[in-house]
């Protein structure tokens, strides 16, 4: 039997969106600063509360949410994006994975729905094999053009792009296994910043 590890509903998605239009990104993407005081009053300018540390900072929204600040280990790494978990399913067997699939979708479009009225239509969306599939605004994470084509990852995609070159990319996707080993299905809400020039130990580090 699959297990439904996050659900939140599209009304929550609006409200953790509309807070992280109003966050000024530009301060974020240099980074976290090091050190407990700082990083509590960092956060606290984004209305944010620090949480833990793993391959960035996780913190807690305004709106109760938890926020992955994504940024290779060590102090002052710069953050290159930042990503809420919209829904989340784990199959208990293998033969559950089209059901994951199939609710995933479903939950995909009633989300896509909810944010195209808050953002107009997305720029690209559609599915991995999809034609003029665009290159995700974080490549180390989804492999390149060949390795998403074979693993269906990101399975589906809406991305918003803006002219401004420190605004974030905006992306909605959906990543489902719907066989074999770890079948299940997470629904992500993303904004993606500048790649960090010089991550260590190589490009795309866990980010």
């Amino acid at each position: 039997m699959a297990s439904v590890i996050a659900d939140h509903p599209p009304q929550e998605l609006a409200a953790e969106l509309a807070g992280l239009l109003r966050v000024d990104w530009r301060a974020v993407w240099p980074g976290v600063p090091d050190g407990g005081a700082g990083r509590e009053e960092w956060c606290a300018g984004f209305g944010w509360r620090p949480l833990w540390s793993q391959s960035g900072l996780w913190v807690r929204t305004p709106q109760g949410g938890r926020l992955h600040l994504a940024a290779s280990p060590g102090p002052g790494r710069p953050v290159t994006r930042a990503s809420y978990v919209v829904w989340k399913a784990a199959a208990g067997a293998a033969s559950d994975g089209e059901a994951v699939l199939a609710a995933g979708l479903d939950r995909y479009a009633a989300h896509l729905a909810r944010m195209t009225a808050a953002l107009g239509a997305p720029g690209w969306e559609g599915a991995w094999d999809g034609p003029d599939f665009p290159d995700p605004p974080a490549p180390g994470r989804w492999g390149d053009a060949d390795e998403r084509r074979e693993l269906r990852a990101p399975y589906r995609l809406a991305q918003w792009r803006y002219p401004h070159p420190l605004a974030p990319v905006i992306v909605l996707a959906l990543e489902c296994r719907d066989a074999g080993y770890a079948a299940g299905g997470t629904i992500t809400l993303t904004f993606h910043g500048p790649p960090d020039p010089n991550p260590l130990g190589g490009p795309g580090w866990l980010l």
